[in-house]
């Protein structure tokens, strides 16, 4: 996206992230924004805006762990990208749901129907020092911290279109 911070870009009248929190606030109790960048600009949403507590860049896992270490108080932490203006308006319910019925499982993430979708998921915050020790070792990968720990996915082949993202300006026509 020429290096601009997918978020606050426009698209149909809004700002990328506006979407997400109109999909996200009847949802859930408490909503915080990750951004490495822009605070002022995130901060007129009127939620706390953090970044990532960690050094070097360590990509979104690294947003995750400092999500979760704000939102440690809570049983869960609620995950998705701001470039997918179309969550499903049912995702926390169908999520949590899932990590409910299933034993021993700590993630619960979203199956479109064609493949993974590793950033909307649903952590159980229990999981912050696994997280953190991974991070340490430079296991900053998703989808292998996922794999690693025992993880649900949810069959969301119904709203398969919820889950396209912007990663090109062609995405936004």
């Amino acid at each position: 996206m020429n290096y601009e911070d997918k978020g606050l870009l426009g698209w149909k009248g809004k700002m990328l992230i506006e979407y997400v929190i109109e999909t996200l606030q009847p949802q859930l109790n408490k909503l915080v924004i990750s951004a490495n960048q822009h605070h002022d600009q995130y901060q007129q949403f009127n939620y706390p805006v953090i970044s990532d507590q960690i050094e070097n860049f360590q990509g979104p896992l690294a947003g995750i762990y400092s999500a979760m270490q704000f939102c440690s108080e809570a049983d869960y932490l609620l995950v998705l990208p701001c470039d997918c203006p179309t969550p499903p308006d049912d995702l926390f319910a169908r999520l949590s749901d899932a990590l409910s019925l299933s034993e021993n499982k700590n993630i619960a993430i979203v199956d479109d129907g064609q493949r993974t979708q590793p950033l909307f998921g649903l952590y159980k915050t229990s999981l912050l020092p696994v997280l953190g020790t991974a991070l340490q070792k430079n296991h900053n990968k998703v989808m292998q911290f996922i794999s690693d720990n025992a993880t649900v996915s949810v069959n969301y082949s119904d709203q398969a279109n919820a889950f396209r993202n912007f990663n090109r300006p062609e995405d936004m026509q």
